[in-house]
């Protein structure tokens, strides 16, 4: 009997207990979570300590209990996309890859805990997350550079020389979505593309988040800028002229603009570009003040028009400034408008030249029948100075006398000896004659009875 007793309980002691449920998961998954959820608990806030636009955050999956075995998880459509990201042995937890949009602060919501206490499901709670972004700057000079025109690095030493174990994203630009890399085949890259290098955290780690190890930003050879509906001459080496029609001289356009490089016009698709109006004046061209705004695909001319574009371009070094001027202006570099073109100027009712023709040109000369004055040999006169004496040249002594300036214009000095000397009844209008960059343009102001 002894020696039977004996052989059982060896035999017994030889036999493996029974495989348990794992039981309750909240404390070793996920530490900084109550073990007491309640209605308030969520959301729960998480700091991400490096400037960056990504981070792979830890939601529980639908085999994840918190504190009771009957606890059940219902994960979101948004987060269960991203199960096999970092692949687990179980159905416990989700890496998800989330983007940082434009506030300090990304919402992300897991999905629902059914928390059970007793006989009942007693509380529906949604887990969510406060992620609180770095928006700190300081750390921009240390990303790391990449010409995509070669594969991207497949490791770092920063991520211990990891290949297997290493994950790699990026942001979508056309769906602004988070994308897996393969770094020796990047689809659709573009410039200043920002590419994050992940170690895939280990199945039971604790933490909440995990942040890169390192990061690279993407980069070609530099654009030229590209109007596709139009063909441009070169002027100089820094002006390029765009015919416009004359018939279309006051009218808006809308015109098309994107970088090029080579034949390529994808990597740089949709880059944001300044651009600047532009005057040009006796001393050339100058930008016109507070006229800056931010463009992508295209811009909106008001007729004849002068523009500069310029795109901050990175290369290997850092960012270099890539600029080009454009001047929508006539087919003919001596271009004439008829009459009708301006009116007389307020209050005086003279005929006037404005001091620019639009932001294209400078006033250069006026004609009045055979008389032709060049505008330098004029005295700027202040607006109300009316008793300055002009002084004198020649033939156009006379008719230089009846000129002043105003800040904007060059008008018919309202005298009894110039509309005499004019016409002693009414004043035929005078020819403007605008100096523009490759040639003149010349407006005749229409005529009108003084006396009417």
């Amino acid at each position: 009997m002894f020696v039977q007793l004996y052989l059982l309980g060896t035999a017994l002691a030889l036999i493996s207990p029974p495989i348990q449920p794992q039981g309750p998961h909240g404390l070793k998954l996920f530490p900084d979570i109550p073990q007491n959820i309640g209605r308030h608990t969520f959301p729960i806030d998480l700091e991400v300590k490096k400037p960056s636009d990504i981070v792979l955050v830890k939601c529980p999956d639908v085999g994840y209990q918190h504190r009771n075995t009957g606890d059940r998880f219902t994960s979101s459509n948004d987060v269960s996309k991203y199960k096999n990201l970092v692949p687990s042995n179980d159905s416990l937890f989700i890496w998800v890859p989330l983007l940082k949009d434009s506030s300090y602060s990304t919402q992300l919501n897991c999905g629902k805990i059914y928390l059970k206490i007793g006989m009942y499901f007693s509380y529906l709670i949604d887990w969510t997350y406060n992620v609180k972004w770095n928006v700190s700057t300081d750390d921009e000079m240390k990303i790391n550079l990449n010409n995509m025109d070669f594969p991207l690095p497949e490791t770092h030493f920063e991520c211990h020389n990891e290949t297997e174990n290493l994950l790699i994203v990026s942001k979508d630009k056309e769906n602004g979505t988070v994308v897996i890399i393969n770094p020796r085949d990047v689809k659709n890259p573009y410039a200043n593309q920002i590419f994050y290098y992940f170690i895939k955290p280990e199945q039971n780690v604790g933490r909440p988040i995990i942040e890169y190890c390192t990061r690279y930003k993407g980069y070609k050879n530099p654009p030229h800028f590209n109007l596709p509906d139009y063909s441009d001459n070169s002027i100089t080496n820094e002006v390029k002229k765009i015919i416009i029609s004359e018939s279309n001289y006051e009218k808006e356009e809308k015109i098309k603009v994107n970088l090029k490089l080579g034949d390529d016009i994808q990597f740089y698709r949709d880059e944001e570009i300044s651009l600047s109006r532009m005057r040009y004046t006796e001393n050339g061209l100058i930008d016109i003040k507070n006229s800056t705004e931010q463009i992508k695909s295209s811009f909106v001319i008001k007729g004849f028009d002068l523009v500069k574009l310029v795109y901050n371009h990175l290369n290997a070094t850092g960012y270099k400034k890539t600029s080009q001027i454009y001047y929508f202006g006539p087919a003919l570099k001596n271009f004439t408008h008829g009459d009708d073109f301006k009116e007389y100027f307020y209050p005086y009712e003279r005929p006037s030249c404005p001091i620019y023709f639009m932001n294209v040109g400078y006033l250069d000369k006026i004609v009045y029948h055979d008389l032709e004055v060049n505008v330098g040999y004029l005295d700027k006169l202040v607006y109300n100075d009316l008793e300055v004496n002009v002084s004198t040249l020649n033939s156009t002594d006379d008719l230089k006398r009846c000129f002043i300036y105003t800040l904007d214009s060059l008008f018919f000095k309202p005298s009894e000896y110039c509309d005499t000397f004019l016409h002693p009844y009414s004043i035929t209008g005078i020819s403007c004659i605008y100096k523009t960059l490759d040639g003149t343009i010349t407006t005749s102001p229409k005529e009108r009875d003084l006396y009417e």
